[in-house]
């Protein structure tokens, strides 16, 4: 089993009511409230903390963001990689996850960034990949509106070809360290990418060297069409919404065909499917917090 923490570097949870709980800690912009969240996962062994992300506030509501702000619906959204290099600094094993857009970011800033945030985590570094999919987010890149699904997608395949191949610009022994000799690295193991495709031209190579395992882990959360290929092509995790055990079961299926299509091992691909739990002492006190 995997257990993961599904995170929002904002005032409330994943339900937007509940920083309004008389319990509820309010001193969300600090880095100590993410902290404790995540020292609270590690010590109740999870593997994955994840912050989900979205690069607009909500607004749809009369077309405008007021009503959101006024009852605080996740309307503060920090950036997620400042969030889990403060966590990171606070635990020691817990995987740290964050969503990055590959539909509003280029390849080379998320191929420095996530290779920078796998070394200073020192290996707990992980990429929810997402593709973005509303107008208002357009609107603050300077878009008239998003891209249609399949666009979105064959972009994403091409974002994530160009940032791997910078991840692969170093090789694993190039740095030498001869300080005798002067020699720093071997520049015959540090390679240009010269990409050029539809979407992206990147020259590289990456100015971060390679992480003992390579890349962190990739996270797509996709179930059908389009999503599901793409997750197969690139995920190493995979997080699912069931509303059956059964047509749980089936989708389940079709997503390790789809990694077993794309030339990958199935086992070595885990699914996680959403679960909200409301925890108490007895079943009383969960329904009456649920409630």
């Amino acid at each position: 089993m995997k257990m993961v923490g599904f995170r929002q570097a904002q005032n409330c949870s994943i339900a937007p009511g509940s920083w309004r709980h008389p319990a509820g800690a309010t001193d969300f912009l600090t880095p100590e409230y993410f902290q404790r969240a995540g020292r609270v996962l590690e010590e109740g062994k999870f593997h994955l903390a994840v912050f989900g992300d979205r690069l607009a506030m909500p607004d749809i509501y009369n077309d405008d963001h007021r009503e959101a702000v006024e009852n605080g619906v996740r309307v503060v959204k920090m950036d997620p990689g400042s969030i889990i290099t403060a966590i990171g600094m606070a635990t020691s094993r817990i995987g740290l996850g964050i969503t990055y857009s590959t539909t509003y970011y280029e390849p080379f800033h998320v191929a420095r960034l996530f290779g920078t945030l796998d070394l200073m985590t020192k290996g707990r570094a992980t990429w929810n990949v997402a593709t973005s999919l509303n107008d208002s987010e357009a609107a603050n890149f300077g878009r008239e509106g998003h891209l249609s699904h399949g666009e979105r997608y064959d972009r994403a395949d091409e974002f994530l070809e160009v940032v791997t191949g910078l991840w692969n610009s170093w090789d694993d022994d190039a740095i030498v360290l001869d300080k005798e000799s002067g020699k720093f690295a071997d520049g015959s193991k540090v390679r240009k990418l010269d990409h050029k495709g539809k979407y992206f031209s990147c020259k590289g190579p990456l100015p971060v060297p390679r992480s003992p395992q390579g890349q962190p882990v990739l996270i797509q959360a996709r179930q059908s069409g389009r999503g599901r290929e793409f997750a197969g092509k690139w995920g190493n995790l995979i997080f699912v919404v069931y509303p059956t055990k059964e047509l749980g079961q089936k989708q389940y299926a079709a997503v390790k065909e789809e990694v077993a299509k794309a030339g990958r091992n199935p086992d070595e691909v885990a699914i996680c499917p959403a679960c909200y739990v409301c925890v108490g002492e007895t079943q009383e006190m969960a329904e009456e917090k649920r409630e």
